[in-house]
């Protein structure tokens, strides 16, 4: 079956909550307001500003879309302008008013981000799992066909935002057994009432510090699971066993690994050039992902050709990807790893699947 990737940036509007004034104030009450507050990389972003008085004080304005310092636009007249960003975090954006009593600043800030809830499909058939005899570690051998079902999973890992609102809208940081979810000394999310809030600046980061435990209640939340790992893997590496997710070749500015700067997590979506053959991101590097699996060894040697699910008990789970901290060979797309599932650590997150209806 054909499967159809939609790409799209979401935009939300966010009020600094303080006007910088130089000179003398203007008479006029002057604000601005964006439409439409979210949209795609084609989006045209209008910036409408309102005044009290439309004749008054002979008013102009200029736009720095940065506030980089470096004014965009000359003084005009012009009460609606548009503009549209293509790069992801937070801009803060500087609008200059000028009258006859003087000039006044007033900066607001956008976050545009991809981050979203977005499935993509893989679909049903054969794919190569493990890798090659003689070729890295035992456990990925031997190399052999597995058949999966379709079934759908995110195209980009699991954020902060996303994690805060399940824990906001669930009500708990812990499971029924008494297993914590998240360590918040850890993860980039804070507790504000009853309520949990990503840290401004990590809203679209991918969520860390969280447990198996807590990747599964969460997954299950918005009414999903976590990967098998065969699933994890055919949608890392496609059909013909690629080694990284965009191909066999190592390019270390593909993703984020220990290859590059800055060595910490980066918001999702922000290496598209390494995207694999299904357009899901960030399948190499980042934040390693927790899967449904438990680990062994020499799995490989007795795993069922159709639908696999890994060991029935072990004592640790399996995470998948590679995380910001690692080099080239952990971010391979048979590259396996365990931890004991209670495990919550700066480089391990998670991403949702979903069952075809």
């Amino acid at each position: 079956m054909a499967i159809s990737i939609l790409c799209y940036f979401v935009v939300f509007l966010y009020s600094c909550g303080n006007d910088r004034s130089t000179g003398a104030s203007t008479s006029s009450s002057v604000s601005f307001k964006v439409s439409p507050d979210r949209g795609n990389p084609e989006t045209v972003f209008t910036f409408t500003i309102s005044t009290s008085d439309e004749s008054e004080d002979n008013l102009s304005f200029r736009w720095d879309w940065e506030s980089d310092g470096e004014w965009d636009t000359d003084f005009s007249t012009e009460k609606t302008v548009t503009h549209s960003y293509d790069l992801l975090g937070y801009k803060k954006i500087s609008l200059e008013i000028k009258s006859d009593l003087g000039t006044k600043i007033m900066q607001r800030e956008l976050l545009v981000t991809v981050a979203s809830d977005e499935m993509v499909g893989i679909p049903a058939g054969e794919f190569l799992m493990g890798s090659p005899e003689g070729f890295e570690a035992d456990d990925e051998h031997p190399q052999h066909t597995v058949y999966l079902d379709e079934f759908f999973i995110r195209k980009y890992e699991v954020t902060n935002e996303q994690y805060a609102e399940f824990l906001t809208e669930s009500g708990k940081d812990a499971d029924e057994q008494g297993n914590s979810l998240v360590n918040f000394l850890i993860a980039s999310i804070r507790r504000e009432g009853k309520a949990y809030k990503a840290k401004k600046g990590w809203e679209d980061v991918p969520i860390v510090g969280v447990s198996w435990y807590g990747a599964k209640a969460c997954a299950e939340w918005y009414d999903g699971r976590l990967p098998t790992e065969a699933e994890w893997e055919k949608s890392a590496r496609g059909t013909d066993g690629c080694i990284w997710p965009w191909g066999d070749f190592w390019a270390s500015d593909y993703c984020n690994s220990w290859d590059i700067e800055p060595h910490h997590l980066r918001p999702v979506g922000s290496f598209p050039k390494g995207v694999s053959v299904y357009g899901l991101h960030d399948m190499a590097g980042n934040a390693f992902e927790w899967v449904n699996d438990w680990y062994q060894e020499d799995y490989y040697k007795v795993s069922p050709k159709q639908n696999p699910q890994g060991p029935e008990l072990g004592g640790f789970k399996i995470m998948r990807g590679g995380g910001w901290p690692e080099l080239s060979g952990e971010l391979r797309t048979a590259f396996r790893f365990g931890g004991p599932p209670d495990t919550t650590d700066s480089r391990t997150g998670f991403r949702i699947v979903k069952d075809s209806e």
